[in-house]
């Protein structure tokens, strides 16, 4: 029940976050923190039933993320270049409207979501890539005990809510884990921690 009170607090706290961006205060700074402790315990209670040895997060988890974030990172100096061709663009498109009141042209817009559709596009291939091949990294590394906690470490709510539980197959409870786990950005700061003190 706590685990996945963390989980809706952490998804309730991640869409306000979006929704109030540009909002501070004079604590701001200090509740960011306190959010990112509680997003921390919330990623450690899906890792610590697994009971990771210091062998396979050294050896293979920690080297698989590695990987997965170096393919990460050149996909998106890729998406940094290709969103610079269109900054000109889209400061005519900006400076029209505020100076003139007119409408971007729908040259530009058309071009501009043609660009980022096929950037998003490209990110979920490269993302699905990296799924696939962290999941393999996995179930190579952990043991029958280890992944039954790891398949077992969500309600299957969390991955899709209208769906019967019965439905929700192993690889997919694998690929949710992977990616919502141990592929996010904080995870490997996580396990690097964990592996200091791991047997």
């Amino acid at each position: 029940m706590m685990k996945q009170l963390l989980l809706s607090l952490g998804l309730c706290l991640a869409l306000a976050t979006g929704a109030s961006a540009q909002l501070t205060t004079a604590k701001g700074a200090k509740s960011d923190e306190i959010n990112a402790k509680i997003h921390e315990v919330d990623m450690l209670m899906q890792l610590l039933p697994l009971l990771l040895t210091k062998d396979q997060l050294n050896d293979k988890i920690l080297p698989g993320i590695e990987k997965s974030r170096a393919t990460f990172r050149k996909e998106l100096e890729y998406e940094d270049g290709e969103l610079a061709k269109l900054e000109a663009m889209l400061d005519d498109a900006l400076d029209g409207a505020y100076t003139k009141g007119s409408y971007p042209a729908r040259k530009s817009t058309t071009e501009i979501a043609d660009k980022t559709y096929k950037l998003g596009l490209q990110r979920q291939i490269i993302v699905s890539v990296m799924t696939d091949s962290m999941v393999d990294v996995v179930n190579s590394t952990l043991n029958a005990g280890q992944k039954k906690a790891l398949l077992g470490s969500f309600d299957p709510k969390f991955i899709d809510p209208t769906a019967k539980p019965e439905t929700i197959t192993d690889d997919r409870k694998m690929k949710f884990f992977v990616q919502r786990v141990l592929m996010d950005p904080t995870t490997y700061e996580i396990l690097k921690k964990m592996a200091k003190n791991a047997k």
